[in-house]
C-alpha cells in the first residue's frame, strides 16, 4: 500500500457530529470526484475506503443510501446517483459555495473536514524518505484557487500549477505538509514527516563531515606526494646534508608521518613550531628542489 493510499484508509473513517463538518467533508469529495452526466452524479474514486466513505457522507448529509460499483477495466469505484431530488441538492450545494466556502466551513473544524475531503477526493503524497511533494488535483481553475487561498489563509504554503490541461494545488515544504496532515486526521503520519526529517538532517551533516574530512585527507595526501618528491629529489642530488639542520628534520618527520597534519608535525619536533613555521620549512624544501630541476635542465 503507498504512503497516500494509507492515509486515506486512515481519514476516511473519522466521523464528526457537527453537521457542517459532514456537508463540508462531502462537499469537497464531490468536487473532486463527481461530474454530473445524463441528468445523473457520478463520482468516481481509485480507492475503495474513499468509495465507502462517500455512500456514508451521501447517507447522512441526504439521507440517501446508495452504494458503489468497482470497474474492472478501468479499475475505478463509481458511485451513480439517479434519485432527481438528491442530485437537485448536490446541485444546490455546489452553487451554494460556488465562490466562497466560508458559509461551508464556519468553523476550524469544518475547515479542516473540508481539507480532508480534497485529499480524500484528489490528494496524493510523496514517500517523505524520497522526497516532500502534497498535491491536490483540483481539476479546475476556481477549486484550486479556493483551495490554495485555504491553506495560505493560515500560513500553510501552497502554490498552485496547470498540468496537462488539470489545476494543481501543491506543497513541497515537509512543515507544511505535516500540519495539513494534522488538518485532515493522520497525526501519526504528521509525526513521521518530522522523525524523517530530522533523520534526514542527520544523515546529511555525517555525510557532509564525512565529505569534508575525507577532502582533508586527500589534501594532506597530496601535500604528502609533493613533499616526499622534493626530499626524494635532493637526496638523489644534492644530498640532505647540505640543506640546513631545520630543514633536515622536517624533511625527516615528514617522512615518517605521511597522515599527519602541519600542526602535528610541528609538535613532532625537538623544538615545536606552528603550522605556518612547518608550512614555511615545507616549501622552502620544495624551492630547492625545483631549483635542482631548472639547473639540471640548463646544463
Amino acid at each position: 500500500m503507498s504512503f497516500s493510499s494509507d492515509i486515506k484508509e486512515k481519514i476516511s473513517v473519522i466521523e464528526t457530529d457537527c453537521i457542517n463538518c459532514k456537508r463540508a467533508q462531502l462537499l469537497a469529495m464531490i468536487r473532486y470526484t463527481g461530474r454530473i452526466k445524463d441528468n445523473t452524479v457520478m463520482l468516481v474514486t481509485e480507492n475503495e475506503s474513499v468509495a465507502r466513505c462517500l455512500v456514508r457522507l451521501i447517507y447522512e448529509n441526504f439521507d440517501y443510501k446508495t452504494d458503489f460499483e468497482y470497474k474492472e477495466k478501468s479499475r475505478l469505484y463509481e458511485i451513480v446517483v439517479y434519485d432527481e431530488e438528491i442530485i437537485n441538492s448536490i446541485i444546490g450545494l455546489l452553487t451554494m459555495t460556488k465562490d466562497d466556502h466560508t458559509e461551508i466551513t464556519p468553523k476550524i473544524c469544518c475547515r479542516d473536514s473540508y481539507a480532508r475531503g480534497a485529499f480524500l477526493g484528489g490528494g496524493s503524497i510523496s514517500d517523505p524518505h524520497k522526497s516532500y511533494h502534497l498535491e491536490f488535483d483540483a481539476r479546475y481553475e476556481p477549486e484550486a484557487d479556493r483551495l490554495c487561498n485555504l491553506f495560505n489563509s493560515i500560513g500553510i504554503g501552497a502554490k498552485t500549477t496547470c498540468r496537462k490541461g488539470r489545476y494543481i494545488v501543491y506543497i513541497k515544504e515537509y512543515d507544511a505538509i505535516a500540519d495539513v496532515l494534522g488538518m485532515i486526521g493522520d497525526t501519526n503520519a504528521a509525526l513521521d514527516i518530522y522523525n524523517i526529517s530530522v533523520e534526514k538532517d542527520i544523515r546529511n551533516n555525517i555525510n557532509r563531515q564525512i565529505n569534508c574530512e575525507n577532502a582533508n585527507m586527500d589534501k594532506v595526501a597530496d601535500a604528502y606526494m609533493k613533499h616526499l618528491a622534493a626530499i626524494e629529489k635532493i637526496k638523489k642530488t644534492i644530498g640532505m646534508d647540505k640543506l640546513p639542520e631545520t630543514l633536515q628534520e622536517i624533511a625527516n618527520v615528514r617522512v615518517m608521518y605521511p597522515e599527519a597534519s602541519l600542526k602535528q608535525l610541528g609538535e613532532r619536533l625537538e623544538n615545536p613550531i606552528g603550522k605556518s613555521g612547518v608550512n614555511h620549512r615545507l616549501n622552502r624544501i620544495i624551492e630547492i628542489a625545483e631549483s635542482i630541476k631548472e639547473k639540471t635542465a640548463a646544463k
